[in-house]
């Protein structure tokens, strides 16, 4: 697999790296899933628009109704506290985390690929 070490590669070329974009999506429903947040499943067959879109619905949701599988998904994740409180000093604050769930979900698909 063809793999680019930046997630706005697969996000502008879409169709040169189909493969990657779906083992992408594949693997935020795995994190999703692990968490026991099974009520929810992405599509593979959808667009980064459509998944930003979707995503940030979704995450509202969680932050407002279920924040301990929230809270949960983001150490699934692997985004900091830190992190957190970072982007939350910014008014797209939800654009921005759903971006770096993401990203962090991109590169696990990155670093598998280089190391095996």
């Amino acid at each position: 697999m063809n793999c680019p070490s930046q997630l706005n590669e697969v996000i502008y070329q879409v169709d040169k790296y189909a493969e990657v974009w779906e083992q992408l999506i594949q693997q935020l429903n795995k994190d999703i899933a692990l968490v026991g947040l099974t009520d929810i499943e992405l599509q593979t067959k959808i667009t980064p628009e459509e998944l930003w879109n979707g995503l940030q619905p979704i995450f509202s949701e969680l932050m407002h109704k279920r924040t301990a599988s929230f809270i949960h998904l983001l150490y699934r994740i692997d985004i900091h506290e830190k992190e957190i409180q970072d982007l939350m000093r910014h008014d797209d604050f939800l654009e921005r985390l759903v971006y770096r769930v993401v990203e962090r979900s991109f590169q696990k698909i990155y670093w598998r690929s280089v190391y095996m």
